[in-house]
């Protein structure tokens, strides 16, 4: 078998390495792509949130709910570890130690009942009075 010998060309390019044959280089004006993406595929993080968005029926009972993706994974969570599997009340405490004090689980004092607002205002101080603090303990009054 008899090996091909390159062609020889007039210019003094030298083919190596990052300098390819001046045949298989891309033309001035024409893309290495030229069809591009195909239309309609989206990436992976798009499908994750999609999914993420659907709601799926829960039966809970004799009544059958229905909750977001997440939302049925994270109580799926808190059941397995109250069922004292071990992965799972450390993954669950991890996800409580980082974001039990997001502003999104914070509890809203707008959103208390009337009711419970008028206990509350009988028992915290006004906004901006210092807290009444409780004598150390074995002090007499």
């Amino acid at each position: 078998m008899t090996r091909s010998k390159p062609k020889k060309t007039t210019t003094s390019y030298s083919v190596g390495y990052r300098r390819p044959p001046e045949a298989s280089q891309f033309k001035p004006g024409k893309s290495g792509n030229p069809r591009g993406r195909p239309t309609g595929t989206r990436s992976v993080g798009a499908l994750l949130q999609d999914i993420l968005k659907q709601r799926v029926p829960v039966t809970e009972g004799s009544k059958t709910r229905r909750f977001g993706v997440l939302e049925v994974i994270l109580r799926r969570l808190a059941n397995d570890a109250m069922r004292s599997d071990h992965k799972a009340i450390k993954l669950f405490l991890t996800l409580l130690d980082r974001y039990a004090d997001s502003p999104e689980s914070a509890v809203q004092l707008r959103e208390l009942l009337a009711e419970d607002q008028e206990i509350l205002k009988r028992y915290l101080p006004p906004a901006g009075a210092p807290a009444p603090h409780d004598p150390p303990i074995g002090a007499k009054k």
